[in-house]
């Protein structure tokens, strides 16, 4: 019951980070799909496939989300902006277990040099600070946010920006605290987000399985 409560919170909270990166105005970014880069998109998001059978891993409902959900003090700037970039494959997926819950997303740009240009404007100041504001917008009252932080992570893929907050839960009057990682990584064109909510009781297992999901969408980091 616990863990089926945590991921019901945890929904809006993931759907409105995936809408606050919708910051560009007016007709960006444009989706201009084509067949090979859709199959692209499709191969970088995760599948059933992914999870060790008979771990209790099912597909969950999408998140989805509708309107604008945005913190304009927090959650714009180069970091957010949608302004220039074409998408030619876009595709994600979202998977549930007891207690957890693990969404992955891809996007295909339309060349390297966009692809390489998004990674350059991250900053992990601009994310932890958009990432804070919209925990404490869209937390319920029974959940707190406590730390926002930049998470030290593998590297992954061309690029990887990791980050976590800490959320404290009050559950049948007592306090579980849970942890929200986002995993930011590019594979060439293919810009992949890879989110999971764990209790943190359970942090070094959920981060090592975070690790190789995160392998598994974008391939082990290139040697420098």
């Amino acid at each position: 019951m616990a863990g089926r409560r945590r991921i019901a919170f945890s929904s809006s909270l993931v759907a409105a980070l995936a809408l606050a990166a919708v910051a560009g105005a007016g007709t960006w970014p444009k989706l201009e799909k084509s067949a090979a880069d859709q199959a692209l998109a499709n191969r970088s998001i995760l599948h059933i496939g992914d999870f060790t059978a008979g771990a209790g891993w099912t597909v969950a409902k999408d998140t989805g989300g509708s309107g604008s959900v945005s913190d304009p003090s927090s959650c714009n700037g180069p970091t957010f902006s949608d302004e220039g970039r074409v998408l030619t494959g876009s595709a994600s997926s979202s998977f549930q277990a007891t207690g957890l819950q693990v969404w992955s997303s891809a996007d295909v740009m339309q060349t390297l040099a966009m692809a390489r240009h998004d990674a350059s404007e991250i900053t992990s100041t601009a994310v932890t600070s958009c990432l804070g504001a919209l925990s404490k917008k869209n937390l319920p009252a029974s959940a707190k946010l406590a730390t926002v932080k930049k998470l030290a992570f593998p590297h992954v893929g061309d690029w990887t920006s990791a980050y976590r907050a800490l959320i404290d839960v009050a559950v049948n009057g007592t306090t579980v605290r849970l942890q929200f990682d986002m995993v930011l990584a590019r594979n060439d064109r293919v810009e992949i987000t890879l989110m999971q909510m764990a209790p943190a009781a359970i942090s070094k297992i959920a981060l090592d399985g975070e690790v190789r999901l995160a392998e598994r969408l974008a391939g082990p980091g290139l040697s420098a």
